[in-house]
């Protein structure tokens, strides 16, 4: 603890000392900004003494308080503060925002002030007061900096960015809201609506600036004012410089040594003025607006003329001088200049008066800041400010990763003629986006999982969820941790700064406490599934040397599915390719990297299914009906003996194709499990028909039990709506009969085969899929009968072999790949030099 600067009159005394703080400009080996501490004594006659100092200043500086320069404050860092009155009267010491004094006590009957003082996340300029005796005796201003950003550029890359993501978002809502029966085909409004959008606020900026005209906020400016010689406050060398050359006003005097002064004397002090920031910001916006009035009179002006033309003239002029007399208002005409690069405001978005004529200004310059405004994104502390930006950049990249706009109205809407952000801490938003082949993913800000499946309600910062067709939805945890630890301990541990441990820790807590109810008896295990897969934490760290793909943080995301991720506006390519890679995963590799995951049942039970091996069978296409009800009635189905065909003596299920002669399309519509095969011959077999072949044929007799209607048919449609013919018995798996949505797809009896059709379809790569010839799969090594017809390439699974990539014409040779992923790479390979 070491002592930071001390303030000291002839009445009070302060000392405010804190750590020494680690912060990102000791990691980057960088100098840091400058700090900020300017003093203004308010009682006449008070003066400064020897004791007032202030750390991290040249010393021939350090005891000159009219210098702003000072020492750097940060956020996340307690303070420790004295203040001690010299003489008997109650000292005190205010700021606006009371929590930050909670840790401050009294002592010796008011004389004495002392204990902790910790901003949080809060960042930006602060400003205490000190009263002596119940009046103020001084103010000084500090700045408190990000301990973990650059504050000159990653907080304001910060800033940037969610202004920029939010203003492309209200750019589009209000193009939706405020049409007023226009159409706006483009990205910017149309003048006109510009003008129809300031007819429906402008009412709004009257009141705000006429309220700001009875009640304005006043700054502190330091001007040279003349001061009867006996109260100056401080015999400086601009005071001896001014009395050497005679300057000042009033009568001479003759002083205790013989030296003749004025009465009166020049000194700089500190007064309150109207020409403040915020005042210099509205006029500003008001001359932009007039100006933009302005241009769309003459505009307007030249076009042919028209009784509603004259109309919207007259209207526009009676803006411009609404407009103009604003700008006579007294805070607004004292404003000259610019504000201050990068500024901001709590007085714009809290103060009555500011914030109404602050949010109608951005509303009609579409410039939407986050510090408030009509997007009313109350950032409260930099953590806040940083889980925003994440959860909103992270929308962002989906919908560009995706192609699919961002739903806007699930974000923004209006109230009372004010545009409001749906993202608060505590409660939940969710933006949701359609893409490839019926897949979904939500951004789902702060849910809340609660229920039987958990202790406690869980509430994560930002989850996505994806919904992946026949397959379970499944969870992604992403945590926005504004903490870093940039110890050597924990560098060497890990490989790279990172969030502290307890954050990642944090993710293995969700991983396991929040549970799915899959079925509301049997066992624990059957009752409850984990749907979390992955989770992530984001830190606020740019990876300038390239170094953390290498470390554990990073590999452990790719191992156990847990880690973190730097994330900055300037460092975005991790997440990007993190998230595309979840975009990329078919529902077989997720079920695979789940530890352990809901989807883990359904692939046991689909590779189970995958063993089991159906017959389609089909009807006589002599009265099929007659055929279908016998078979219903008497569980029985039996077809001619092959000696070629081995399934027939291993099929555990009975499938009936339905022909177009009774519903249309025709479509795979009953299914019955078989009881017990028999070898019989076709006269031994009682039907209502007699046999058109040979009645001393041998047949395959297959007992059924209860025959039932599927779920869902499997019509025959395929590509363009064609169907396939289908006149004979064919051969699938259980796994097939259940996946298949069109009855090309029973040709894919196998697992690995099915994998391979979920990616092709997520990837967009177009294929038809034909039967080849159907044989008894070895349960040690399965392979499939299906062909991935793609151009001129054909892709079969081949079992152990991996699969076969086989040249339409055999002008190459065969290729084999072990994988599905290296398939398909291949197979985008080959696509792409064709």
């Amino acid at each position: 603890m070491i002592e930071i600067f001390r303030i000291e009159t002839d009445k009070i005394y302060l000392s405010w000392s804190g750590p020494i703080v680690s912060t990102i400009y000791s990691e980057l080996e960088i100098p840091p900004p400058p700090g900020h501490l300017v003093i203004s004594l308010s009682r006449p006659g008070a003066i400064f003494e020897e004791g007032t100092w202030r750390n991290e200043v040249p010393p021939e500086i350090a005891r000159d308080p009219s210098i702003s320069i000072g020492p750097r404050i940060y956020e996340e860092t307690t303070y420790t503060i004295y203040l001690r009155s010299k003489n008997k009267d109650k000292v005190e010491l205010r700021h606006r925002d009371p929590r930050i004094l909670k840790g401050i006590i009294h002592a010796d009957d008011g004389r004495v002030v002392h204990g902790s003082i910790n901003f949080k996340g809060q960042v930006g300029r602060s400003i205490f007061f000190v009263f002596l005796g119940g009046k103020q005796e001084l103010e000084f201003e500090i700045e408190i900096f990000p301990s973990k950003l650059d504050y000159t550029t990653d907080y304001e890359a910060l800033i940037a960015d969610v202004q920029d993501v939010i203003t492309s978002l209200v750019l589009e809502y209000l193009q939706a809201t405020f049409k007023f029966g226009l159409n706006i085909p483009s990205q910017k409004p149309s003048k006109l609506v510009w003008v129809t959008l300031l007819r429906h606020i402008i009412g709004d900026l009257e009141r705000g600036l006429r309220y700001i005209e009875q009640h304005p906020y006043r700054g502190l400016v330091r001007d040279w004012i003349m001061t009867k010689a006996h109260y100056v406050h401080r015999f400086d060398h601009t005071i001896k410089k001014a009395i050497m050359c005679g300057k000042g006003a009033g009568p001479l005097l003759k002083a205790f040594n013989g030296i003749s002064i004025r009465s009166k004397l020049p000194e700089q002090r500190p007064i309150h003025a109207l020409d403040t920031p915020e005042h210099r910001w509205f006029s500003i916006q008001l001359e932009r607006i007039r100006r933009e009035l302005a241009n769309i009179h003459a505009e307007e002006k030249l076009k042919s003329r028209s009784n509603k033309e004259d109309e919207i003239l007259k209207e526009i002029e009676l803006f411009k001088d609404r407009i103009a007399l604003l700008q006579k208002i007294e805070p607004i005409a004292k404003a000259s200049g610019f504000p201050p690069a990068g500024f901001a405001s709590l007085t714009l978005q809290t103060a009555p008066g500011y914030r109404e004529a602050y949010r109608a200004c951005l509303i009609l310059l579409m410039g939407l800041r986050v510090e408030g405004g009509p997007v009313r994104l109350s950032i409260k502390d930099i953590s806040l400010l940083y889980e925003y930006w994440c959860y909103l950049s992270i929308v962002r990249l989906i919908a560009n990763l995706t192609g699919v706009h961002i739903p806007v109205e699930r974000l923004i809407k209006i109230e009372h003629d004010t545009l409001r952000v749906r993202l608060k801490r505590g409660y939940e938003t969710r933006i949701p986006f359609t893409i490839k082949n019926s897949r979904r993913i939500e951004v789902i800000y702060n849910p809340t999982f609660t229920g039987d499946g958990v202790v406690f309600p869980q509430q994560p910062d930002i989850v996505l969820k994806l919904h992946d067709y026949d397959w379970p939805a499944i969870h992604l945890i992403v945590d926005a941790k504004y903490r870093i630890d940039y110890s050597a301990e924990y560098k060497n541990q890990f490989g790279s700064p990172g969030p502290p441990q307890d954050a990642i820790n944090v993710l293995h807590r969700y991983r396991d406490a929040i549970l799915d109810i899959s079925s509301s008896e049997g066992p624990r295990s059957d009752r409850f599934k984990r749907s979390i897969v992955e989770g992530v934490a984001l830190f606020p760290y740019q990876d300038r040397k390239d170094c953390f793909q290498n470390s554990r943080l990073w590999i452990s995301l790719e191992r156990i599915g847990i880690g973190a991720i730097p994330f900055l506006p300037n460092e975005t390519r991790y997440l990007e390719k993190w998230i595309k890679s979840v975009l990329q995963r078919g529902g077989w590799k997720t079920a695979e990297q789940s530890i352990p995951h809901i989807s883990y049942q359904q692939l046991r039970n689909w590779r189970e299914a995958a063993k089991e091996i159906v017959l389609v069978g089909v009807l006589r296409p002599q009265n099929p009906e007659q055929h279908l009800e016998w078979i219903c009635r008497e569980k029985v189905y039996y077809m001619p003996l092959s000696k070629w065909q081995k399934r027939q003596f291993f099929t555990r299920w009975v499938a009936i194709y339905t022909p177009t002669s009774i519903r249309e399309p025709g479509a795979v519509t009953h299914i019955a499990s078989v009881l017990k095969i028999e070898v019989v011959k076709r006269k031994d077999i009682y039907t209502p028909w007699l046999p058109t072949r040979d009645p001393d044929e041998q047949q395959v007799l297959y007992w059924l039990e209860e025959v039932k209607i599927l779920e869902n048919v499997i019509e025959n449609r395929g590509i363009n709506g064609h169907g396939i013919r289908f006149s004979q018995n064919r051969w699938t798996s259980r796994l097939g009969l259940e996946r298949a949505k069109e009855l090309r797809q029973l040709f894919l009896e196998t697992e690995p085969e099915w994998r391979l059709f979920e990616e092709l379809q997520i990837i967009g790569m177009d294929f038809n899929l034909r039967p080849g010839q159907p044989r008894l799969r070895s349960e040690e090594d399965p392979i499939g009968r299906a062909w991935f017809v793609i151009k001129d390439l054909y892709v079969q699974y081949r079992g152990s072999a991996g699969f076969l990539i086989r040249h339409k014409n055999r002008i190459y040779k065969d290729e084999y790949h072990s994988s599905v992923s290296s398939t398909i790479n291949r197979l985008i390979e080959l696509n792409g030099a064709k």
